[in-house]
């Protein structure tokens, strides 16, 4: 009789178990989940006591949602002038404008958060995202050598006949033609030219043939919003990417129809042709950046893993070139839409021209000591517009940190933005969202202070290893064009646009006439 009964009690509860409840049951359950997490998130999690919306303050859709939107720094700049110079911008990440705090937030031994791990421009981590400071220290330290001024001035030669197959090149199509042209892609074609030439080798042929070779261009910016997307949804990235569905549709691969599948197809030949050339003893000797990393050794003496060297020819193919573009792109724009600018910058160039202080094709050093109003100009188009104004979240560090006032615990996601920071009143004054280059002139001591707070390369040990040769590009590229043509911007109204996707800047639609300049005597 009791077995009887015991026997019915299970049937009956069976009985109920039916697709119906069982939906149910998810459906309460997912209910309850969300709602803890936005009651905890908002009201009772360690950073609920910091300033922000609420949507933020409770999920990473609000900061992925205006990523894709391309307005986040737009909208995270009106927050700080709302709040104050800490915002909460996803449950866990707190933006900080304030540019004296870099130093603190990004020193020596900063840890990177898995925002940085995305899949999306591949499985392998290059030394820009490797997360442990001391494994980024130990790469860094191997593939530095070739990334030094002195190795990049040595250099100077090779980039000087880039530029001036360049400087041919416009004046071919545009000057002696009078056609309006865009001068955004053939910005970075000059420097894609440049980074081929000096870290493979031989130029790829942007500005011989005077298009997008590959597809190389497009290939990155098409893949920018996924990679800003992933990143900003990190903890959910980690986890898709353990199951079948990221290896199959979210790491990018060679094989991949997309244009970052692109890129690394063109990588992959790159490395081929090379490995093949070592093989065959034709390398001429040439030690270029891919040459480096090839003949590199760890501490014990074995060559690098290929899958990472892949990562590091990834980067470069990806950032090298399109940054410094975006840079040169800025500069444009900034300096045609304020004549009093232009009209004093040209006297300065001119000036150093009749005194012979620049030679025909203008030096580093040259330009350096006797244009500083130019590298002024430099310098502010890359303050107000930065090529990367995107957060770069650090982990707090065992202690945790204060910032105004309030306690942020160990381990907390802290980041500040180039493009906030720079308009740091506190630092610049209230004109800090004004192009100004004389500001870089007025006091010595302001100057240390711009350069000593400046993210524009990113900060502290993980700035970019580029940077040398991106300045030798931007301090000679535009000079030289200014020198040589009087551009004339054709569409002021509406004026060309500035692009973040994924936290990565660029221009288009700067559409420029171009006359010959005649010689200054």
């Amino acid at each position: 009789m009791a077995t009887t009964d015991h026997s019915s009690a299970i049937s009956a509860v069976y009985s109920r178990i039916t697709f119906v409840n069982l939906l149910l049951g998810a459906v309460a359950y997912v209910t309850f989940r969300v709602l803890y997490q936005i009651i905890y998130y908002r009201f009772f999690h360690p950073l609920s006591q910091f300033p922000g919306p609420f949507w933020a303050s409770v999920t990473r859709l609000w900061i992925a949602y205006h990523s894709l939107k391309e307005d986040e720094c737009a909208v995270e700049w009106e927050l700080h002038k709302k709040y104050g110079r800490v915002i909460r911008i996803t449950p866990t990440l707190l933006l900080v404008s304030d540019a004296s705090k870099l130093p603190e937030i990004y020193h020596r031994q900063a840890v990177k958060s898995k925002h940085y791990i995305t899949g999306s421009f591949g499985e392998n981590e290059s030394v820009f995202n490797m997360q442990d400071w001391k494994q980024h220290a130990h790469f860094r330290k191997m593939i530095a050598g070739p990334y030094s001024f002195t190795n990049i001035k040595k250099m100077e030669p090779l980039v000087d006949a880039r530029m001036q197959d360049w400087v041919n090149k416009v004046d071919e199509l545009f000057a002696k033609t009078g056609k309006a042209f865009d001068f955004a892609p053939w910005a970075v074609f000059m420097a894609y030219d440049i980074i081929s030439e000096v870290g493979f080798g031989a130029p790829f042929g942007f500005v011989e043939t005077g298009t997008d070779v590959s597809g190389l261009i497009q290939g990155f910016h098409d893949g920018l919003p996924a990679f800003g997307l992933m990143a900003r949804l990190h903890p959910f990235t980690t986890w898709i990417k353990s199951t079948w569905v990221g290896p199959k549709y979210l790491v990018a691969k060679p094989e991949d129809d997309s244009g970052i599948g692109t890129l690394m197809r063109f990588r992959d030949d790159l490395l081929d042709k090379r490995m093949k050339d070592i093989k065959a003893g034709t390398t001429g000797g040439r030690i270029d950046l891919l040459q480096t990393f090839l003949e590199a050794r760890t501490d014990d003496g074995n060559p690098l893993d290929m899958e990472y060297i892949k990562a590091e020819v990834l980067l470069v193919l990806l950032a090298g070139a399109d940054t410094t573009g975006t840079a040169f792109q800025a500069m444009m724009c900034y300096v045609l839409s304020h004549s009093a600018v232009y009209e004093k910058l040209m006297a300065e160039l001119d000036g150093a021209t009749r005194a012979g202080h620049l030679s025909a094709m203008p030096q580093y050093a040259e330009v350096i000591e006797h244009c500083p109003y130019y590298v002024a100009c430099v310098k502010e188009a890359m303050r107000l517009c930065p090529s990367a104004p995107n957060i770069f979240p650090r982990l707090v560090p065992e202690g945790g940190m204060v910032l105004e006032g309030k306690y942020v615990p160990e381990g907390t996601e802290v980041s500040c933005n180039p493009w906030q920071v720079h308009r740091d009143e506190n630092l610049y004054g209230p004109d800090a969202t004004a192009f100004r280059p004389e500001r870089w002139l007025e006091s010595e001591q302001q100057t240390k202070e711009y350069n000593k707070y400046n993210m524009g390369f990113g900060y502290g040990a993980r700035v970019c290893l580029g940077r040398d040769l991106a300045l030798m590009e931007l301090y000679k590229g535009p000079l030289q064009f200014l020198r040589r043509f009087r551009p004339q911007i054709m569409n002021e109204k509406p004026p060309a646009t500035f692009l973040n996707k994924g936290g990565v800047g660029y221009w288009k639609d700067v559409w420029l006439t171009i006359e010959r300049r005649a010689p200054v005597v």
